[in-house]
C-alpha cells in the first residue's frame, strides 16, 4: 500500500478521532459481518465511534476500468458523495454523506468506498409497488409528488428502482429518501422523459396507470396518453431485460462454477481432468479477458527476457543445499498400507534430507490438527508448506482468510515459507483464470503484512514449462509481492531430463524462469522447484498419467540426472522430489499392505550423501555427454553421463568410480570406463586433479 495514492474526503471528524488508516479501515470492513448486500458491490452496517453508518465497497474495477477512473472519469464513490450533497442542498432527502475513499496506484483505481449515515425508514417502495401495503395507492400518489418535485429541480435518478427509494411513514403523509446515487442526471427533465423515468417501478398495469395518471395531473404539459406511453416504456425495458438474460444464458448465466465439477482422484493424488465440454466452454468465456492479458505479458517477456537471460547466465559457485522431498499425509486407498508419522520421520532421517514439503489441502481443513502435529514433529527440518486450493476457498474469501490465519498462527514459529496455491495454470486445479489466483494470493499477502511479517510467501506456482502463464503470473499490476517463485517444472513427462521443449532443455528452462523473475518488480528472484517426478509403468491407475510411463530402473536414472541438471543451472534454491510415498511415482510403494523402498529411494539417499555441502565448480556439455564438477572437502567429484548412446574413456588409476547407488565400479581389469544413461561419480584428489575431456570422448 505504501506506493498507492489515497484520496479521502471526510465530513465528520468523529468517525476517525485517532486519524484515518486505510489498512485498519479495510481490515475493519472485511471482518464486519453486518452485511446488507453482497453481490456486485458489498454494503455493510458499520459503527465508527458513535456514528452508525452504511458503508459501501464498490466492486473492484478491471485494469481498463481502473485507468478510466484514474484519468478520465470520477469514481462511483466520489459521485455518490457529491450527488448526496447536491440533493441535500436542494431539499431532497437522502442519507447524510460522511466520507468517500479512493485508492489508486500509478495507473488506475484499485478500490473505492462511500460512507453515509444510517437512516431509519419503514420500508422500501417495493412494499407499495407490489401492493403489499394496504394504503399502497396513497403511498404511490405521495411518491409521484416526490418524483415530480425531483424532476422540477432538474434532477433525475438514473437507477430509479423500488429498492433505491426508502419510505418513512409520518403523521401526515410519507417521506422519501433516495439511495445509490452514483448515477444521476442533472438538467432539464421534460415531461416525456419524466414519465419514462418511472418504467422500472412496476410491471403491474394497475400500478402503471396510477403512476402515469398522477404524473399527468402534476404536469400542465399538453402531452397526452401518459399511461400508454409509460406502458410502452415498461415493455421496452422488459424486452431489453429478456435480451440480457438471453445473452447470459448463451455465455454462462451463472458465473459461479459448480464446486461439484471438481473431483479428487485419490489414486493419482490430484484432481480429475475436466471432461465436461459445456463447463470448459463456460470457463473459456469467463477467462477470455484474463487470457488476453497473458498474451500482453508474453510479449513483454519476449522483449525483456533475453537481456536478463544473457546477463544472469553464468554459473556461480554455490554450496549444494538444494535436495528436498515432498511428504504427503494421504489417507490409504484400496490396498495401500497406512504409514505412521513415526515411520515417515524414520525414512526422512534415513535419507538425510533436510528440506521437506508438506501439502495442506484447504478441502481437508477438518483434519488440520493432523497436519500441524506432523509438521511440528519435524523439528530439525526446514519445512515448506504448500497450501492447496479448491473451488470453495477460491470463492469464499472470508473463509479462506480465517483458515490461512489459523494455519499461519499455528505454524509460523516452525515454518518460515509457504507456497500459496498449486498448478494454477491447469483448469482442473479450480482456478478459472490467473486473475482469480491473484485474488487468492492477496488474502495470504494481506495476512502476512498485517500479522505475520516474518513468513515468506511463494507465488506463481505454474506447472510444466508454460512461459506465457509464467510471464503473466509475475508481470502484473496487482498489489501483491512474491518472496520467491515456486514452479512444478516437469519435463513434460516425455523422455529424459535432457529432452527439449520449444528448444529449451531443463537447464535453459530454469534459467529462462530465473531471467524473467529478475525482470519482474513483483518478486524476489529465488526459484523453488516444488514438484518433479516421472510416472511409472504397470501401476494400474496409480500413475498420474496414462501415457509416457517409465520403468522403475529409469526412475532412478532420471531422478539423479534431473537433480544434476538443476544444480548445473545454478538458479534453484530448493528442488523437491514429488514424493516420498506414492505407488504410481513415489520413492516408496505402499501397495498390498507392505512398504517397498524403490531403487530410486536408495539412489536419492546416495546422491544427497555424496554431493550435499559441496561447491558447484563447473558444468560441461558436449553433444550427448554431460558432466557436473563438484568440489567437496579435498575431493573433486565428476558426475558424468550420456543422454543418447554409449561412450567410454580411459581409466586413470588415481580415481574412484561409483554408480548411483554408491557401489564401487571395479576398474582393475578394465582400461576403459563406460558412459551410459546411468550417471557415474568419479572421485579425484584435488591436489593432482585433471579435468575430464568430454570433447575427446565424443570424438
Amino acid at each position: 500500500m505504501k506506493n498507492n495514492e489515497l484520496k479521502i474526503e471526510l465530513r465528520s471528524e468523529e468517525m476517525f478521532p485517532n486519524g484515518f488508516s486505510l489498512k485498519d479501515f479495510e481490515k475493519f470492513f472485511e471482518e464486519n459481518q453486518n452485511i446488507i448486500k453482497n453481490n456486485r458491490n458489498t454494503i455493510k452496517k458499520i459503527r465508527f465511534g458513535e456514528i452508525e453508518t452504511v458503508t459501501k465497497s464498490f466492486k473492484k474495477p478491471n485494469f481498463i476500468q481502473g485507468m478510466i477512473y484514474k484519468f478520465f472519469r470520477e469514481t462511483k464513490a466520489k459521485r455518490s458523495f457529491e450527488h448526496s450533497l447536491l440533493l441535500n442542498q436542494k431539499g431532497i432527502k437522502t442519507p447524510e454523506p460522511l466520507c468517500y475513499i479512493e485508492v489508486f496506484d500509478r495507473f488506475r483505481l484499485l478500490q473505492s468506498y462511500y460512507i453515509s449515515r444510517q437512516i431509519n425508514y419503514d420500508f422500501t417502495l417495493e412494499f407499495a409497488a407490489h401492493k403489499e401495503a394496504k394504503d399502497y395507492k396513497d403511498i404511490l400518489k405521495s411518491f409521484i409528488d416526490f418524483t415530480y418535485n425531483l424532476h422540477k429541480k432538474n434532477i433525475m435518478h438514473l437507477d430509479y428502482v423500488v429498492g433505491n427509494i426508502c419510505v418513512k411513514k409520518m403523521d401526515k403523509g410519507y417521506d422519501f429518501f433516495l439511495v445509490d446515487l452514483n448515477r444521476l442526471y442533472k438538467g432539464v427533465v421534460t415531461t416525456k422523459t419524466g414519465v419514462k423515468n418511472l418504467k422500472r417501478i412496476s410491471r403491474d398495469p394497475e400500478i402503471i396507470k396510477i403512476l402515469a395518471e398522477e404524473y399527468a395531473n402534476k404536469s400542465s404539459n399538453s402531452f397526452s396518453d401518459f399511461t400508454d406511453y409509460l406502458m410502452k416504456s415498461v415493455n421496452q425495458n422488459l424486452q431489453r431485460s429478456k435480451l440480457k438474460r438471453f445473452l447470459k444464458n448463451i455465455f454462462a448465466r451463472d458465473f459461479r462454477i459448480p464446486r461439484s465439477s471438481y473431483a479428487w482422484d485419490y489414486y493419482s493424488n490430484q484432481p480429475h481432468v475436466l471432461n465436461n465440454k459445456k463447463l470448459k466452454r463456460k470457463i473459456a468465456f469467463m477467462s477470455w479477458f484474463a487470457n488476453l492479458k497473458i498474451i500482453i505479458s508474453s510479449a513483454y517477456a519476449l522483449f525483456s527476457g533475453p537481456y536478463f537471460y544473457i546477463k544472469n547466465n553464468k554459473l556461480s559457485e554455490n554450496k549444494i543445499d538444494s535436495f528436498g522431498l515432498c511428504v504427503n499425509l494421504d489417507k490409504p486407498v484400496g490396498s495401500q498400507k497406512l504409514i505412521s508419522n513415526e515411520e515417515l520421520t524414520e525414512m526422512i532421517d534415513e535419507l538425510a534430507v533436510n528440506d521437506i514439503l508438506v501439502r495442506i489441502p484447504l478441502a481437508d481443513f477438518d483434519n488440520i490438527e493432523k497436519y500441524i502435529r506432523f509438521i511440528k514433529n519435524l523439528q530439525d527440518k526446514d519445512v515448506l508448506v504448500c497450501i492447496l486450493q479448491d473451488r470453495e476457498h477460491i470463492e469464499e474469501k472470508y473463509l479462506t482468510k480465517q483458515r490461512l490465519d489459523f494455519i499461519f498462527s499455528n505454524l509460523s514459529n516452525e515454518v518460515n515459507t509457504f507456497q500459496i496455491g498449486n498448478s494454477i495454470n491447469r483448469k482442473k486445479w479450480a482456478f478459472v483464470s490467473i486473475d482469480e489466483y491473484f485474488s487468492f494470493f492477496k488474502i495470504a499477502y494481506d495476512l502476512k503484512n498485517d500479522k505475520f511479517p516474518k513468513i515468506k510467501l511463494l507465488g506463481s506456482n505454474i506447472i510444466d514449462f508454460d512461459l506465457p502463464f509464467f510471464a503473466r503470473s509475475i508481470f502484473h499490476f496487482k498489489s501483491i509481492f512474491y518472496d520467491g517463485i515456486a514452479t512444478q517444472l516437469y519435463v513434460d513427462r516425455r523422455g529424459g531430463p535432457e529432452e527439449k521443449q520449444l528448444g529449451f532443455d531443463t537447464v535453459s528452462k530454469i534459467r529462462a524462469y530465473a531471467a524473467l523473475s529478475n525482470a519482474s518488480r513483483n518478486t524476489v528472484s529465488e526459484l523453488y522447484i516444488t514438484e518433479v517426478n516421472w510416472p511409472l509403468k504397470n501401476m494400474n491407475g496409480w500413475s498420474p498419467s496414462a501415457e509416457y510411463l517409465i520403468e522403475e530402473s529409469l526412475q532412478s536414472s532420471y531422478l539423479i540426472r534431473y537433480y544434476l541438471l538443476m544444480l548445473a543451472s545454478g538458479k534453484v534454491k530448493k528442488c523437491y522430489w514429488h514424493q516420498l510415498v506414492a505407488p504410481g511415482y513415489g520413492l516408496i510403494n505402499n501397495l498390498d499392505g507392505e512398504i517397498k523402498k524403490r531403487d530410486a529411494y536408495f539412489c536419492f539417499k546416495y546422491l544427497i550423501s555424496i554431493l550435499s555441502g559441496g561447491m558447484i565448480k563447473k558444468f560441461i556439455q558436449e553433444k550427448n555427454l554431460y558432466c557436473l564438477i563438484v568440489e567437496k572437502e579435498h575431493t573433486i567429484i565428476e558426475a558424468v553421463w550420456s543422454s543418447d548412446g554409449n561412450a567410454s574413456f580411459k581409466n586413470q588409476p588415481c580415481q574412484q568410480i561409483f554408480d548411483i547407488r554408491g557401489k564401487t565400479i571395479e576398474t582393475k581389469n578394465s582400461s576403459n570406463i563406460e558412459i551410459t544413461g546411468e550417471v557415474i561419480f568419479i572421485k579425484k584428489q584435488k591436489n593432482n586433479y585433471e579435468e575430464i575431456n568430454l570433447k575427446l570422448i565424443n570424438e
